[in-house]
């Protein structure tokens, strides 16, 4: 599965979980254990997104780091703007391409599928279901 993949199923089971009233205790169960093997890729992605930001961003004056997009009103001239305007694309570009190289690669994880017959009738909104739709056996 790629991290993508991952990123994507724990944001929709965690607003699952966190909005859906209904859901049958088995099924958030199983639910929250697939979070738990999600947690360590998160985790992982999120501490490469950090690293990625301080070394492509700029400090905020706060401690805080982010790849901030020049504001026209900041320069005199209007192409120091447009100079800054062009390095800042160049520095997005370069780290969407850091990040996209991560999110399309592949990690292994054990995922026990949902079964048809304990998924369908577990007071699951048809949206979900339709989202986690690759978790789900025949």
């Amino acid at each position: 599965m790629t991290v993508n993949n991952i990123l994507n199923y724990n944001t929709i089971i965690k607003n699952l979980i966190d909005n859906a009233s209904d859901i049958n205790s088995l099924v958030k169960f199983k639910l929250l254990g697939m979070l738990k093997q999600f947690e360590p890729v998160v985790q992982n992605f999120e501490a490469v997104r950090e690293e990625q930001i301080k070394k492509f961003g700029k400090e905020d004056g706060n401690g805080g780091f982010g790849i901030i997009a020049p504001v026209k009103d900041d320069f005199e001239d209007e192409k120091e703007f447009e100079k800054a305007q062009a390095e800042f694309e160049e520095t997005i570009k370069k780290f969407s391409d850091a990040l996209d190289e991560v999110l399309k690669s592949e990690t292994e994880i054990k995922l026990k599928k949902f079964k048809v017959n304990d998924i369908m009738n577990a007071g699951l909104p048809a949206d979900y279901l339709m989202a986690l739709y690759d978790l789900i056996e025949e």
